[in-house]
């Protein structure tokens, strides 16, 4: 089988430690990987986050045949880069709920690629510059193939979904929203698979075999899984705490936080009645999500070569 490559870099990737990861059985396993940044001076270190989806906002925003166009550009790639900012989404009022929730999508993005190795088929902002006709669907459609006892290749689209806010528990239920969202009333995906998949595709072989588990009748087997980015504010500020303290008990804390609501995660997903689906979760605390999110993208947007944190040093 072709050797399916991720899109973006694994350099950098270190900047996201893994503190938790928990399994948890509803009909198929389920995991929940809790992740944190590294901490200076008791905050979250922004600049290395910056720095890594700065690095990557070519490869996430483009598809494989752009960024295998501009590889060995400097030119290319550098006009790439701009280009790529352009296509964020411009940050107009201090009272946009949605600010900076592109921020979860790139983190997604990362973290599927990165963790769960599973290489992008496409991005949301991909699809939003490509496909005039998508306006709402899933935050991106990564893929990945599992073995069979019997020694089969199975194809496993995952469906990527991301939120960011401040309230753990108002980030998981949007998330479970927009999967049912998508299982009851979203085609778009599943059309722009069909029409859009081989023009963005390079190698030949990596085309033929996809197109043997998505386009081909009858096709060879394949399943939905779902991959969920879930950003929030931490409850933990430890004011009280030396930097040492601090650092270990943030961990505990974002430990705690998260799986205290394991089980209001098994009942959205009885509740949805979509057992029958494997969801992975990726957790990351933010000191204050809505605020720290809407000051990366407006750094972001800005073409800012450094993060302008300083609302968040001292917010």
């Amino acid at each position: 089988m072709a050797d399916f490559k991720n899109t973006s870099f694994s350099e950098g990737f270190g900047i996201f430690n893994k503190v938790s990861e928990v399994e948890f059985d509803v009909v198929n396993k389920n995991k929940l990987r809790l992740f944190m940044l590294n901490t200076e001076n008791k905050l979250f270190n922004y600049d290395e986050l910056y720095r890594y989806v700065l690095s990557n906002i070519v490869k996430y925003v483009f598809d494989r045949r752009k960024n295998t166009e501009i590889e060995n550009d400097p030119l290319k790639r550098n006009q790439a880069t701009l280009e790529a900012i352009s296509h964020l989404r411009d940050i107009t009022s201090d009272k946009d709920k949605g600010a900076g929730g592109e921020l979860g999508e790139i983190l997604l993005y990362l973290f599927l690629e990165q963790d769960l190795q599973a290489p992008k088929l496409f991005s949301k902002v991909e699809l939003k510059t490509g496909a005039r006709d998508y306006i709402k669907g899933s935050d991106g459609i990564h893929f990945r193939f599992r073995e069979t006892p019997d020694g089969k290749k199975v194809l496993q689209l995952v469906v990527g979904e991301a939120k960011i806010q401040n309230k753990l528990s108002d980030g998981i239920k949007a998330a479970f929203a927009s999967v049912n969202t998508y299982l009851t009333e979203n085609i778009q995906d599943r059309n722009l698979l069909d029409t859009h998949l081989t023009s963005q595709l390079i190698d030949e072989e990596e085309a033929r075999i996809l197109k043997e588990y998505i386009l081909s009748v009858p096709r060879k087997k394949k399943e939905t899984l779902f991959g969920i980015f879930i950003g929030y504010s931490i409850d933990y500020n430890g004011e009280g705490d030396i930097p040492d303290e601090y650092d270990k008990r943030i961990i505990d804390e974002n430990i705690k936080q998260v799986l205290e609501h394991q089980v209001e995660i098994i009942d959205y997903i009885n509740q949805y009645n979509i057992s029958n689906y494997e969801f992975n979760f990726y957790f990351l605390p933010f000191h204050n999500a809505m605020r720290d999110r809407k000051i990366i993208i407006e750094s972001l947007t800005a073409g800012s070569p450094h993060l302008k944190w300083g609302e968040i040093k001292n917010g």
